[in-house]
């Protein structure tokens, strides 16, 4: 009996799919060193900062899509170290639009288009800290502001 005999080899002619393709190891991460990602719910917009020496994302190829692509943008996200991936064209678009992204604080929005398609809205957030961000919804009341006691 052959020492290799019970392992199992692909049919004639099919590759098989867990070999890594070109420049694989350069985009590779450590185990253990992920970041926890940036989540994105619908119609809740997000707050991001980046780094003073941000210059792009890292790129990686798809795993789902031969030939297409990825970007992994590293952020900071509620005071925390944080991550965020996408293909999303409007995504990419929205952050092209206010680069470069160093230094600055975004507003990243989740919706849904007519057509039911995924849409991202980007917006520079000038001159605010994380802090400084109003947290109502739109159409929701502002708190009223409180009156001095020497005024009532």
């Amino acid at each position: 009996m052959e020492e290799n005999e019970n392992i199992e080899k692909p049919a004639e002619g099919i590759e098989s799919v867990n070999k890594p393709t070109t420049g694989t190891y350069d985009n590779m991460t450590p185990s253990g060193e992920r970041k926890p990602k940036v989540e994105f719910i619908f119609n809740e917009p997000v707050e991001v900062s980046f780094a003073d020496d941000f210059e792009k994302p890292v790129e990686f190829p798809s795993s789902q899509e031969k030939g297409t692509v990825y970007y992994l943008f590293n952020c900071m996200h509620k005071g925390e170290e944080k991550v965020f991936l996408t293909s999303a064209w409007s995504l990419l678009q929205g952050l092209r639009n206010v680069e470069p992204l160093a230094k600055k604080t975004i507003l990243i929005t989740k919706d849904m288009t007519k057509e039911g398609k995924q849409h991202y809205s980007v917006e520079e957030v000038e001159g605010k800290t994380e802090d400084e961000i109003p947290t109502e919804k739109p159409g929701e009341p502002k708190d009223s502001p409180e009156v001095p006691e020497e005024d009532k």
